[in-house]
């Protein structure tokens, strides 16, 4: 009696911890347990190849981030033989979920010379296998700014199949229906041709499942008018899928004022976008982090890390 009555205990606490996943229907995401889900989001790297395998950095961040309020992290490079575990149970506790890219910096579809080959595709299977068991995974990406001139068009087509056959892939595995979108760098020359070409298609087999944006338009004491923020919302009044902004920040000039922020999560926006991420976690030499782990140092100081910016500790807001 006293086992069963633990076991059942220990049941209701699971439940009771355990996070909603998030599906995208229509031109909104949702919950599972049926809310409209807005991205509250800080894009996180602190590594160039995987931040998500330190447990103690990760339960410091998830704490702070809890703090702030977001919702979400984005990463864009990971390692699929990583243990994920604890970095992802704790920011699953702290109702945080993950935007990760599937792709890494050997086999990301090339402007160039696009292409999407089986190596290409094996390697964003494993990283799919690794983190489709994750609860709080709320959607992949295929691709960051693939595509940044007009020239770069012809890598489209290339986006679109990676996308086509990663989704094939996690229905032929009974994977979660985790949503497989693209993140697009916001030049003026390819939108909105681009999101609406990787979003058409009567065969919804073959379009994206969500469409995103990196955009620093709204620079200094601007507003919706004078950034051109009301241009990007004219542009996805009728838009079949989601859209989120990926990255958003402006740091020059300053001062950096997040004010957009307000329009992206009031009504000059909400009813079309579903939310941003901001750019960035950790303050670099590009100056758009939130936090830092202690002063900087010179690259060429004794055990510098490589770009004078510590990686690790407790983070203190900017």
């Amino acid at each position: 009696m006293l086992y069963s009555t633990v076991f059942g205990l220990a049941a209701l606490a699971a439940a009771a911890n355990a996070i909603s996943t998030i599906k995208a229907k229509g031109s909104k995401f949702f919950t599972s347990d049926g809310h409209q889900f807005f991205v509250k989001g800080v894009a996180y790297q602190l590594t160039p190849d995987d931040p998500l395998v330190d447990s103690k950095q990760c339960k410091l961040d998830a704490s702070l981030m809890k703090t702030l309020g977001a919702n979400t992290i984005r990463v864009y490079h990971v390692d699929p033989n990583g243990d994920h575990s604890g970095c992802m149970s704790t920011f699953s506790d702290a109702g945080i979920y993950l935007f990760v890219d599937l792709d890494t910096f050997t086999t990301q579809i090339n402007p160039d010379t696009p292409g999407w080959n089986q190596t290409q595709f094996r390697a964003f299977q494993k990283v799919m296998d690794e983190f489709q068991r994750y609860d709080n995974v709320a959607g992949f990406f295929v691709g960051n700014e693939v595509l940044t001139t007009g020239n770069n068009s012809i890598a489209a087509p290339y986006v679109k199949a990676a996308a086509r056959d990663m989704k094939a892939y996690r229905n032929a595995k009974g994977y979660r229906d985790i949503p497989i979108g693209y993140s697009a760098a916001d030049i003026a020359s390819l939108r909105p041709n681009l999101q609406n070409y990787l979003a058409c298609g009567t065969n919804a087999s073959e379009s994206l499942d969500f469409f995103s944006l990196n955009a620093y338009e709204w620079c200094g004491r601007s507003d919706f008018m004078t950034s051109g923020y009301d241009q990007l919302n004219a542009n996805v009044t009728k838009y079949p899928i989601p859209i989120l902004f990926s990255e958003t920040g402006c740091n020059t000039p300053e001062p950096r004022t997040f004010a957009d922020q307000a329009s992206i999560f009031g009504s000059d926006m909400d009813s079309y976008w579903s939310g941003a991420i901001i750019y960035e976690w950790l303050e670099e030499a590009n100056n758009y982090g939130l936090i830092n782990y202690g002063s900087s140092v010179a690259p060429t100081a004794t055990n510098a890390p490589p770009d004078g910016f510590t990686r690790s500790g407790t983070p203190t807001p900017i």
